[in-house]
């Protein structure tokens, strides 16, 4: 009876987070002319060129989930609303990515490790991209190595920066880089969230690092 109502309990959390992550989203969309985003897309197909990715690259993507749409109501020049980070390649050649996965693809919440390939897949993508933070071999080891070690660790759903055993798919790669004394680090905003007050690594501030290069050959589209 304990363990049904702890599980009840978890899932009206969980719900309400969504419904405010929801209802922001819709708020700053009202507000800031965003509607005019949401005209339909055609849904796009998205092929992984592997050997072109090596770990420490970042893979990013952007989705018209409610998730999605919501970050990309508060951070409007992000471009994307997911990243993750490439640690390396498994025994068929796949590029395998590290990412904090939000709760908009609910079986795979939490830190979660999948094929840069699968990370790309779905049809709410409407763009991905790769990029390289021109790290040497052995500082990308490092950055994927922390990742690893995370993996299993739940997803930041309040977005407090350093909230114990969580994180969100921004702050995982902002915690890998300083973990592995990267000379430059994205830099943190304060924003007003519906959880209150923050200190946010966005996503404008990954693609304003002034050594992050796109890999235009790694990731490329086609209509569906």
């Amino acid at each position: 009876m304990m363990r049904s109502a702890a599980s009840a309990l978890g899932l009206a959390t969980a719900t309400r987070r969504r419904l405010l992550i929801g209802s922001g989203a819709m708020l700053a969309l009202a507000t800031t002319g965003g509607w005019a985003g949401l005209h339909p897309t055609p849904q796009m197909r998205w092929q992984i060129e592997d050997g072109a990715l090596h770990a420490g690259d970042l893979l990013f993507r952007r989705t018209v989930s409610l998730e999605g749409l919501a970050v990309q109501a508060l951070d409007a020049a992000g471009r994307f609303s997911h990243v993750g980070l490439i640690v390396g390649h498994d025994a068929r050649g796949r590029a395998r990515v590290v990412h904090a996965c939000p709760p908009e693809r609910a079986t795979q919440a939490g830190v979660r490790e999948t094929t840069a390939q699968a990370f790309v897949a779905g049809g709410d993508v409407r763009d991905a991209a790769a990029a390289s933070l021109q790290l040497s071999a052995a500082q990308g080891q490092r950055l994927a190595a922390w990742a690893l070690r995370h993996v299993g660790w739940a997803f930041n759903a309040d977005f407090q920066l350093n909230a114990p055993r969580a994180l969100y798919c921004t702050e995982l790669i902002w915690a890998a880089m300083r973990a592995a004394q990267c000379p430059s680090l994205p830099g943190t905003v304060r924003w007003s969230t519906p959880f209150g007050a923050r200190e946010v690594v966005p996503m404008s501030a990954l693609l304003d690092l002034p050594d992050l290069c796109f890999l235009l050959q790694a990731v490329q589209r086609g209509t569906a």
